[in-house]
Order: C-alpha cells, then sequence, then structure tokens
C-alpha cells in the first residue's frame, strides 16, 4: 500500500472573486494599508463579506420586476 495524504487545495482569492461574479483584477486594484494589491487575508474578508454579483442582479430584477407590477 502506498499511503499519500489527500489535501484540498485552497482556492486563490481570484478564484473567490470569479465564482462570485467578479473580474479577476476587482480586488488586486484595491490598496490595503498601503500595500497594493493587497494581502491575500484581507482579500479572503473582503470577499466573504461581499454578496454575489450574479444573485444581486437576479434578486434586483425581481424587485424591479414586481414594483412595476404594483404600478
Amino acid at each position: 500500500h502506498v499511503l499519500s495524504a489527500m489535501q484540498v487545495r485552497r482556492l486563490t482569492p481570484v478564484e473567490c472573486g470569479r465564482l462570485q461574479g467578479f473580474p479577476d483584477n476587482y480586488l488586486t486594484q484595491v490598496s490595503w494599508r498601503g500595500k497594493v494589491p493587497p494581502p491575500d487575508g484581507p482579500m479572503y474578508k473582503a470577499l466573504g463579506n461581499s454578496m454575489a454579483v450574479p444573485c444581486m442582479r437576479w434578486i434586483g430584477e425581481r424587485v424591479q420586476m414586481v414594483e412595476e407590477l404594483v404600478e
């Protein structure tokens, strides 16, 4: 038997941003404490506190549709 450690690769901040619908260079343009691009930790935190763009667009379109029906 050959034993090997099974590890899951951690997603990069760019990959996390892509999953949420952000462009590749979205967070790398922002400065954090004078650093451009910011370290990975603050980028993970910012992405964790954000909302996915496609989901928010879908919700906004549905709200607009209901508002137009009410008028």
